[in-house]
């Protein structure tokens, strides 16, 4: 069952993406295909998933699929195998756009400086620095103007932006977290330090794509809260599960080069608790997560089943 949900939505965010991203033979072309080449380099496009998920989770219970009984069962039923929220598949894309961005960027020379990503060569390796850093800024540039003009009610989608661009910016966001990432290279790493960075550079947009989906589904207030801590705690999972990947994993394995965070004396899990301490807090958080979910019932199971699929992936 999961595997097909991941399967399926791989394909919605692929077809959102294709249709929304502008061609690879628009002027100037070299932008786009350059934006193509790292967006359609075969990524499990996790964050659309989780964010199509919780909008499908989200529209099951406010349409009553969280009911006891004989009802409850046919509501889920239904719900899960019945279509997501129309629309929501945009939101899902421009989230996987302002991920991809974000990896652009992380592999440049002046960040993390690598060669491969998702086995294939990085941006800047197949077009140049100056380019690989334009085609970021792009994709950034596409994702909220896609946001902008999202089929709901006009707090969702304001809500919607603020919450991604929360998520990307330099407070507790993406780009602050890769600051203190690079910051904290070469130095012995702390508990504090290294909380943050892990929650800021990918726990932050794993829980915007979270909670994004559920306002465009129409979360209350509690809804919201519960997917939050739940992306949170999932977000942190993934992340913890990452650092040890690099330390067990081959380059073939990741289709990324292996081995980067000890190379580059960054601060992460193993380093600090050993791998076997690092999976056990891993599952704690993924079990903390799924708690959260439980109010909603068997429409939660994807939701909850995503969350044991981030730590026990091999890649």
């Amino acid at each position: 069952m999961l595997k097909q949900v991941l399967e399926q939505g791989r394909e919605a965010a692929d077809v959102a993406l294709e249709q929304l991203l502008p061609p690879a033979t628009r002027h100037p072309t070299s932008i786009h295909q350059a934006m193509r080449h790292s967006v359609f380099a075969g990524g499990k496009r996790l964050r659309p998933i989780l964010c199509m998920e919780a909008g499908r989770m989200i529209g099951a219970a406010r349409n009553g699929a969280a009911k006891s009984g004989a009802a409850k069962s046919a509501a889920v039923q239904g719900a899960t195998k019945g279509t997501l929220p129309a629309g929501i598949e945009q939101v899902g894309a421009a989230l996987e756009m302002l991920h991809t961005y974000s990896l652009i960027h992380d592999d440049l020379p002046a960040l993390d400086n690598d060669d491969l990503r998702r086995g294939r060569p990085t941006c800047h390796k197949a077009f140049g620095e100056a380019i690989a850093i334009l085609a970021g800024d792009g994709l950034q540039t596409q994702a909220y103007e896609v946001l902008a003009q999202l089929i709901c009610p006009a707090e969702a989608r304001v809500a919607i932006i603020r919450e991604i661009a929360h998520a990307t910016g330099t407070i507790d966001g993406m780009i602050g977290g890769q600051v203190v990432d690079l910051e904290a290279e070469h130095k012995k790493p702390d508990l504090a330090t290294l909380e943050y960075i892990h929650r800021s550079k990918t726990a932050a947009l794993i829980t915007a794509s979270v909670v994004s989906g559920g306002l465009y589904a129409g979360a209350s207030v509690e809804d919201n809260r519960r997917l939050r801590t739940y992306g949170q705690s999932i977000g942190l999972a993934f992340q913890i599960v990452d650092d040890v990947l690099d330390v067990t994993q081959t380059s073939e394995q990741l289709g990324k080069t292996a081995g980067k965070d000890a190379a580059a004396e960054k601060a992460t899990y193993p380093a600090l608790f050993g791998i076997e301490e690092s999976l056990r807090r891993a599952d704690t958080l993924v079990d903390q997560a799924c708690a959260e979910l439980n109010e909603y019932g068997e429409a939660a199971a994807t939701l909850m089943g995503l969350a044991h699929y981030l730590v026990e992936r091999k890649k």
